[in-house]
């Protein structure tokens, strides 16, 4: 069975991002073992490899090792995101900028949420994990008034649903691929 990293990326104590993960759970059903991934658990420190993950160079930190392995397990993942100040919360774009090589080719779904439906920051973590060498298969942006409240009570629009359960499917056909 093919593995899904749901990640999430808000670290707040008063976050809605459990709702969204659960709502991302939901649709999965049987097809992925999931892997919760959640940024405010894992505490990375701010990058402090020794040489750029570019290079290929082996990790030297036992949280880089962690992190690069934990990433490296996926065949396919979930990236949640709010909509903090028309951007991605720094502890995804620290957690982004640990790795390299674990990101190239992995199928990601990105799902944003805030006012707007998440609309400035979505294309911008697109650009950031097609520039990594992820395969961004889709975006799907939930609005506050629209599809939650600001305290997480989920109503999410049956197009969003569906949409997010058509970009499953591609996940899993993708993760299901072989390699080269």
């Amino acid at each position: 069975m093919a593995k899904l990293g749901i990640i999430v990326s808000s670290a707040r104590p008063n976050r809605v991002a459990d709702h969204v993960a659960q709502w991302v759970s939901s649709a999965v059903d049987e097809r992925f073992e999931i892997d919760v991934i959640d940024l405010k658990d894992i505490a990375l420190p701010a990058f402090d490899e020794p040489q750029s993950p570019k290079s290929g160079a082996d990790k030297t930190t036992d949280h880089g090792r962690s992190w690069g392995e934990r990433i490296g397990s996926l065949d396919a993942a979930v990236i949640l995101t709010p909509q903090y100040n028309g951007a991605y919360t720094g502890a995804l774009k620290n957690a982004v900028d640990f790795l390299y090589n674990e990101w190239s080719g992995l199928p990601l779904l990105l799902v944003g949420y805030g006012w707007g439906e998440a609309g400035e920051v979505l294309p911008m973590l697109e650009s950031l994990m097609t520039r990594v060498g992820s395969e961004v298969v889709d975006t799907i942006g939930l609005g506050f008034r629209e599809d939650l409240s600001v305290e997480g009570e989920l109503f999410v629009r049956e197009e969003k649903t569906a949409q997010l359960r058509d970009g499953i499917v591609v996940l899993e056909q993708k993760a299901l691929q072989p390699v080269g």
